[in-house]
């Protein structure tokens, strides 16, 4: 990765000092947030039009030394153009809040012109915009000088060197600005706060573009396909920038500080979208096994487990004590005495024995009965956890539960031996059913949201379908409707599902969102 101490281009880029340059920051954003909204309006509206696809893509112009990159491609296949268009037009809300209602509308246009009510003078978009701007666009924040906010740099695909020029000093003008700088690399234009920073950008990614930084590259790949839009951050050039003093200890301590970088893609397949994401560095147990989250019973509305929760508790514990040691934190002893004095709980101890090798916490959809106040009946809700953790640890913790807990309400947990774990649920029937296991694994809605399931070393899953059910369920025995808005949205939602898992040097997390 490279240093960001490094000379650019044979010279030092001069640091620009953040005082006084709000103003030119709010038009950089404001006539980004221009070219940005035709750039995304134009990708709904791609269903029915035919844009070319050819040319570099925006991290060409971008210079490898960026704390952060994200970029916005309209064009990266035909099927995810569509998909994403059909799936979230489905979403009334979307409609309502965008004025997206037919695949044919002129949405660039319409988005323009939403932004032109906001500045005085705007260009006509037939006129002022449409004639020089293309299908891609890409926004990094860049290093400055210690104090100082990064640099914006907003680099937009451009047909036409001189017309783009022009419209980008027009459209900065008529959002607020009293200057832009613009330069030209290839067929980007690269738009920063001022014209010396535009050229010093310009320079350094002719010299080395982010596009051929080897780690760059290395963890986009690790993502695999790019999809509609992708982003990458360099994380330790980041927050040595953004943190100083006991925030880079209290980072280094959380166990984030081992990560080095972090890449994302969003993807739409014919049913769902999908937000990938790749860190360059384990931060989860490169022996973590699989989660035995699938086995829970298939009436599952809502759950989350994981593995190496115990090994990863007091890996995390020993950092902490480590840092605070060397900081101004305070002594991580006292504050383990305090919480055993006020709560009964022992830390680290405790927290292990609750995640143990493989832990699942769910709620059931069913049994959720209303009492004669109207609220749900705790006595019937299907409540759950299961630790591998030794019996007897997990009956003392569940003592210590049932204490916190009863200065909220009275709590009669029950505890359950199996040859799955050791269970703590609400009631006998639900400790019965997480001790015995179910067919979630083989639910639809299961394996359509929760990508690699089978390989996954830590999973977090919500069934819609489900809920929807338990809402109508509610709604028969109050009479009370469901908001109509929150109903529509249930109905063309299917399920939402979280996994992870470490890919050699690379922890990965996949978010899908399944729809109906």
């Amino acid at each position: 990765m490279s240093d960001m101490s490094s000379d650019w281009v044979g010279s030092e880029r001069p640091i620009q000092q953040s005082g006084g340059s709000g103003g030119k920051r709010r038009g950089l954003w404001l006539g980004a947030a221009a070219v940005t909204v035709v750039l995304i309006g134009g990708g709904a509206a791609l269903a029915v039009q035919v844009l070319s696809g050819g040319g570099a893509q925006p991290d060409s112009a971008v210079p490898g030394d960026v704390l952060g990159f994200a970029r916005i491609d309209i064009d990266p296949s035909a099927d995810q153009k569509v998909n994403a268009v059909r799936l979230l037009r489905r979403v009334p809300q979307f409609e309502e809040e965008t004025g997206i209602t037919s695949d044919r509308d002129d949405l660039r246009k319409k988005l323009y012109d939403t932004f032109a009510q906001e500045g005085e003078g705007c260009p006509d978009y037939e006129d002022g915009v449409e004639p020089w701007l293309g299908d891609r666009e890409g926004f990094a924040a860049m290093p400055a000088g210690a104090g100082s906010e990064p640099d914006p740099l907003v680099v937009v695909q451009v047909t036409d060197e001189d017309a783009a020029k022009a419209g980008i000093t027009e459209l900065s003008q008529c959002s607020g600005s009293d200057g832009t700088g613009v330069a030209f690399v290839g067929d980007y234009a690269l738009i920063a706060e001022t014209q010396d920073l535009a050229d010093d950008f310009a320079a350094a990614a002719e010299e080395a573009p982010l596009a051929d930084d080897a780690d760059y590259l290395a963890d986009m790949d690790a993502l695999g396909e790019a999809g509609i839009a992708s982003g990458w951050l360099d994380l330790q050039a980041a927050f040595d920038q953004a943190l100083t003093g006991d925030e880079q200890v209290a980072f280094a301590a959380s166990g984030a500080g081992q990560a080095e970088s972090a890449a994302m893609a969003l993807t739409a397949g014919s049913d769902n979208l999908e937000l990938t994401l790749a860190v360059n560095g384990t931060l989860m147990s490169p022996d973590a096994g699989v989660t035995s989250f699938g086995d829970l019973p298939a009436s599952t509305l809502f759950g989350f487990g994981f593995t190496g929760g115990a090994e990863a508790v007091q890996k995390l514990w020993d950092q902490a004590q480590s840092s605070s040691a060397d900081s101004d934190m305070g002594d991580l002893e006292d504050f383990a005495a305090t919480v055993e004095r006020e709560t009964g709980f022992v830390l680290p101890r405790d927290v292990q024995t609750l995640f143990g090798d493989d832990f699942v916490l769910a709620l059931d959809s069913e049994g959720l009965e209303l009492d004669s106040s109207g609220i749900p009946d705790p006595r019937s809700i299907r409540l759950g956890l299961r630790t591998s953790s030794e019996f007897a640890e997990v009956q003392e913790l569940a003592a210590r539960f049932e204490q916190v807990l009863a200065f909220v309400a009275p709590a009669d947990l029950v505890e359950q031996e199996s040859e799955r774990g050791s269970v703590i649920a609400s009631n006998d029937d639900y400790a019965a059913a997480l001790a015995e296991g179910g067919g979630l694994a083989d639910a639809a809605n299961y394996q359509a949201a929760v990508a690699d399931a089978d390989e996954a070393a830590g999973v977090m899953y919500v069934d819609f379908d489900l809920m929807l059910d338990v809402a109508n369920q509610l709604s028969d025995q109050t009479g009370a409707e469901m908001p109509a808005d929150a109903r529509e949205t249930l109905e063309v939602l299917s399920a939402f599902g979280v996994s992870s898992s470490v890919d050699g040097e690379y922890s990965m997390a996949t978010m899908r969102l399944v729809f109906d």
